[in-house]
């Protein structure tokens, strides 16, 4: 069996989920707007780090969007505009640290075989080697928000990323490194009465949108002072980068579990019964709710499936 994050995560998740996904090959034929987004900043930041324009992987991205439908547009607002802003600060703030960084590898997607005869097919985001020598796994997260530090540590993905990317001969591998992106967009400040900006404390802004509306209306930064000092002080608000250096234990019983869930999933294709494990984030987390409330009532699916889902790519980390 050929596993990945992907595939062991939705099966622990529900077995529901993962006949769908995975036994029956679907997907949603329209992407709902945070895995729209993320995949747009996903694209732009890895463009970046491959040495190549982010803003013209954007522009494409954008040319792409305007031939949706006007409906599908709609609901996703004004993507072009919200991903310029977050990859613009996210350059900002950055590009200095970033400088001496040596990419080695970048979007590796390999495969390689696991101790009870199964495959495991990964995908890192970069093997980066800092100035003393020392190797990180980056992996990027667009999120809502900031995962708390103990998921972090516990996390079973990146302790798979770290078993593997060993055995691929990246050494000395001293960890990895969250590199986490918040995809609400910065708020663009509103011009008051009075003819200048907002300055009100609970404005979600960033220091580098507010600046960039500074000097579009052709006014002076230094009569803001305080507030982009403020602003400035609050950039971590919207990137966070977290380094995790893996205990041998964790990764050791991470992927023992790996395995053992791949006995279970023979077992259940085996036995063709998939149950469901029926949890309140269903409504914000699945892409088959749909035809899963209509098949527990005892109806029929084939029309749904037929008009919102089509066959996925063969691709085992989507």
């Amino acid at each position: 069996m050929r596993l990945s994050n992907s595939k062991v995560k939705t099966y622990r998740r529900c077995p529901k989920q993962f006949h769908f996904k995975y036994i029956e090959g679907l997907q949603a034929k329209r992407k709902s707007l945070p895995l729209y987004r993320g995949d747009w900043l996903h694209q732009l930041i890895m463009h970046h780090y491959d040495g190549e324009d982010w803003q013209t992987r954007h522009e494409a991205l954008a040319l792409e969007f305007f031939k949706l439908f006007e409906e599908e547009r709609e609901e996703l607002g004004d993507l072009p505009a919200e991903c310029m802003r977050i990859m613009t600060a996210y350059m900002a703030h950055y590009t200095r640290e970033d400088e001496g960084l040596r990419i080695i590898d970048s979007e590796l997607n390999e495969i390689v075989p696991l101790p009870n005869g199964d495959e495991f097919n990964f995908i890192i985001d970069l093997v980066v080697e800092e100035s003393d020598g020392g190797l990180w796994l980056w992996d990027h997260k667009t999120v809502k928000s900031f995962m708390p530090s103990d998921f972090m540590l516990m996390d079973a993905q990146l302790a798979r990323y770290f078993w593997a990317a060993e055995r691929m001969g990246y050494k000395p591998l001293r960890g990895i490194m969250f590199n986490e992106i918040i995809t609400k967009p910065p708020t663009i400040p509103e011009l008051l009465k009075s003819g200048r900006l907002t300055e009100r404390q609970n404005l979600q802004c960033d220091v580098y949108t507010y600046l960039d509306t500074v000097k579009q209306l052709g006014q002076d930064p230094r009569t803001y002072r305080d507030t982009l000092l403020r602003l400035k002080s609050q950039s971590d608000r919207w990137f966070r980068r977290t380094r995790l250096p893996r205990d041998r234990g964790l990764v050791k019983i991470t992927m023992e579990e790996m395995m053992w869930t791949a006995d279970e999933m023979r077992l259940v294709e085996s036995r063709d019964r998939y149950p469901r494990s029926v949890q309140k984030d269903c409504a914000w987390s699945c892409d088959f709710l749909e035809p899963c409330m209509i098949q527990m009532m005892g109806g029929d699916i084939r029309d749904v499936i037929k008009l919102r889902y089509q066959v996925r790519p063969p691709k085992e980390e989507l």
